[in-house]
């Protein structure tokens, strides 16, 4: 298992010249010097920026290191000590990747880290000070003695075979761009005498590659929008969240409607341990290039705890929008839970390309709490290519609304002008 810990300015001159080991008889303390923390690690990758493949957050930001770990090289015998501060955020979390797969081989959420001495855990406990966490990342080769010699509770031991690793720093709802702290500091320990050595320099990462293919589904013409549990992917996935997702084409005669009741959320650091939930969202992103453009996150939203939500989506290019959006505003005005997403199909992406009519929507769960009644984690996952083929051999448990019930959003698209009657009703779930 891997621990967690981020750092602070005023103590950044400090960490980059001390070992992270607590010998007293280190040779080299004082001589190591390594980059500044923002050298150290990759540019801050933002969620809303446009930049990001596989539909990420619009509220997140992520940093990555990546470095050398091939058995038979120069770093072979080179373990990671990370020190930093706690940030600023709803959630934050250390990945740790194959960085040639894109496989998730380690890591730990927030309130899975031990703090330093003298420091608690701010997502454990409300706190208003600045508190400290060292984590390690070692090698499979390093002996056990060794690693138990570290001290640390916060230790994440390298897949064997991988030979080019990837810390990903990830951060919701930060203060500022790095959660009101310094990015944590990274240095290098010998696995075997426990000195510190130059910490490795940093590799590009693949992180920000990513092959995109776009085919149409059959199912993208439906009118039913139904939502599926997505799969572990191979694409740096956050093992932290459970996703649903659900995927359609929109005409600019039509509006998509999905309804459903929010995962609660706690509202107190105090509350965090046991939550259903610490965060959901609902992104909207295209499934032309996996770039996510438009989100709504729960404080947002301002659902209670048990209320239904309701998401309302039409193009741009409709020609009645005005009529649909005064429709949301009278429903909104009423004291219903409704947001509007006006999808403008012509817009660029960064690839200079308009990002079209097929909308992928992602409801986001982060830390779902799997003994929840209602998780989505309780559901059976369901592979992208072909969700609703695969789910019709168990809808119970792969189809959201027939799983969970009024926690499973399920959409329908209508016509315009079946959605502004007055008779118009929110789609039944069948």
């Amino acid at each position: 298992m891997m621990k967690s810990y981020l750092m602070l300015a005023t103590l950044c001159a400090l960490f980059c010249l001390t070992a992270c080991s607590d010998s007293d008889d280190n040779p080299n303390e004082g001589n190591i010097v390594n980059p500044s923390p923002k050298e150290q690690w990759g540019k801050t990758l933002v969620g809303s920026d446009g930049t990001i493949f596989a539909y990420p957050d619009l509220y997140v930001n992520y940093w990555e290191y990546t470095w050398n770990t091939d058995p038979e090289g120069e770093n072979k015998d080179i373990a990671l000590c990370i020190k930093g501060a706690f940030p600023k955020a709803r959630f934050f979390s250390f990945s740790l990747y194959d960085d040639e797969k894109g496989e998730a081989i380690g890591g730990l959420a927030d309130n899975e880290i031990t703090p330093d001495e003298g420091s608690v855990n701010p997502f454990e406990q409300t706190s208003d000070k600045t508190n400290y966490f060292t984590l390690y990342i070692v090698p499979s080769t390093m002996d056990a003695a060794k690693i138990a010699r570290l001290g640390s509770n916060n230790v994440c031991v390298l897949k064997a075979g991988v030979t080019r690793a990837a810390v990903v720093v990830r951060e919701y709802l930060g203060e500022g761009e790095t959660g009101g702290v310094e990015l944590p500091a990274i240095h290098a320990l010998d696995i075997n005498t426990l000195k510190e050595v130059k910490a490795p320099l940093r590799m590009n990462s693949n992180v920000t590659n990513f092959a995109v293919s776009y085919d149409h589904l059959w199912s993208d013409d439906n009118d039913d929008m139904p939502f599926f549990l997505a799969s572990r992917g191979a694409y740096y996935p956050n093992n932290s969240t459970d996703y649903l997702f659900a995927r359609t084409i929109l005409k600019d005669d039509q509006v998509l409607v999905f309804s459903f009741i929010p995962v609660p959320i706690p509202q107190r650091v105090e509350d965090y341990r046991g939550a259903k939930a610490r965060y959901w969202s609902m992104c909207f992103g295209s499934a032309r290039d996996t770039h996510s453009y438009y989100s709504v996150y729960d404080k947002q939203a301002n659902v209670p705890d048990g209320e239904q939500c309701t998401f309302v989506v039409c193009m741009k290019q409709n020609p009645q929008l005005d009529a649909v959006t005064a429709k949301v505003a009278e429903e909104k005005a009423r004291g219903r839970y409704w947001q509007l997403i006006v999808w403008d199909r012509e817009r660029l992406s960064v690839e200079n390309k308009p990002i079209g009519d097929c909308i992928v929507t992602m409801y986001r769960n982060i830390l779902p709490n799997k003994a929840w009644e209602y998780s989505i984690s309780q559901m059976i996952a369901t592979p992208y290519g072909d969700p609703v083929n695969t789910a019709s051999k168990d809808p119970d448990h792969m189809i959201a609304h027939k799983a969970l019930g009024e926690y499973g959003p399920y959409g329908m698209k209508y016509a315009t002008a079946d959605f502004l009657s007055d008779t118009f009703t929110l789609p039944a779930k069948k």
